[in-house]
């Protein structure tokens, strides 16, 4: 008999007190189970968004809207602490918000000196800086702000929010606390001081990298069939990813599933020469919108 029935009849405090340590991919499961456990979950996701979004903005509904309208997303470590169960999340530090160069031209903003940021699709980055609180508005070129997220340093950082989505592109490592470094760092001079200093931090934060996808997992020459090889392209809208949509208006709650599809996809592929399938090792690193 499922045991969820009895969980709605508690009282708010405690299902709040339970989900506090499911992650995403836990919740989502539990959220399939009836319309009234989907909304149960989905009110709490929800205000664990708006409690985020409120340590950096005082108006968290203008502050989505203004993502809706820009198309833009939160990344960094925002998005990965609300990934995991927030017992034992990574630690926040900075609000990071990407949109396009050409959402950016629609926003009025001071222009302070832009930092340096190691991503090749990014075009200006500027910070804002209150107490010990940063909020980054990087601007990217590329046609989507997501498409900057994998070119990030490793696979653990390659999670957003948008007004809609929480998305996650390598649950099964991010939620394990493992993650592999981005070939591009090391094989397409994508590494510079700031790369190592963030990659140290997650290791600190209790997260395991690997360069060598054979220690990540166990990879043959089918790896290629599979979400987790360097070698596939990947997109935005495969099954390999993990997300949740807010406000859906078709539920499919019989398979223990959330349904995204964007309809502006995001192509991209790891890379790199780690592959025991001759034909596919060496592939380049890429990503594009379409």
């Amino acid at each position: 008999m499922s045991k969820a029935p009895i969980l709605t009849t508690l009282c708010q405090e405690l299902q709040e007190n339970i989900c506090d340590f499911l992650n995403l991919a836990e919740l989502s499961v539990f959220a399939s189970v009836s319309s009234l456990c989907y909304m149960g979950v989905e009110e709490y996701i929800n205000g664990r968004k708006l409690v985020i979004f409120a340590r950096f903005v005082s108006d968290t509904e203008h502050f989505i809207t203004l993502l809706r309208r820009t198309d833009a997303v939160v990344s960094g470590s925002c998005a990965l602490n609300i990934v995991q169960a927030k017992e034992g999340a990574t630690e926040i530090n900075d609000l990071d918000i990407y949109t396009t160069l050409q959402k950016f031209e629609d926003l009025e903003l001071p222009s302070p000196p832009p930092g340096p940021y190691n991503t090749s699709g990014i075009a200006k980055l500027f910070r804002f800086q209150k107490g010990k609180q940063n909020v980054d508005i990087i601007v990217t070129n590329l046609a989507s702000a997501v498409a900057p997220v994998f070119q990030f340093h490793s696979t653990i950082v390659m999670n957003f929010i948008s007004a809609d989505v929480i998305f996650c592109a390598y649950p099964a490592w991010t939620l394990d606390m493992l993650g592999l470094i981005h070939p591009r760092t090391y094989k397409q001079n994508g590494t510079n001081y700031a790369t190592i200093q963030g990659l140290a931090k997650y290791m600190q934060r209790g997260f395991t990298l690997y360069s060598d996808i054979g220690e990540l997992s166990p990879h043959d020459n089918r790896c290629v069939k599979t979400y987790y090889c360097p070698h596939v392209s990947r997109s935005t809208n495969d099954k390999g990813k993990l997300a949740w949509e807010f406000k859906r208006t078709e539920r499919d709650t019989a398979k223990g599933k959330v349904r995204y599809t964007d309809t502006n996809a995001v192509i991209w592929c790891l890379g790199g020469d780690q592959c025991n399938n001759e034909r596919i090792t060496g592939a380049p690193s890429f990503v594009f919108a379409t």
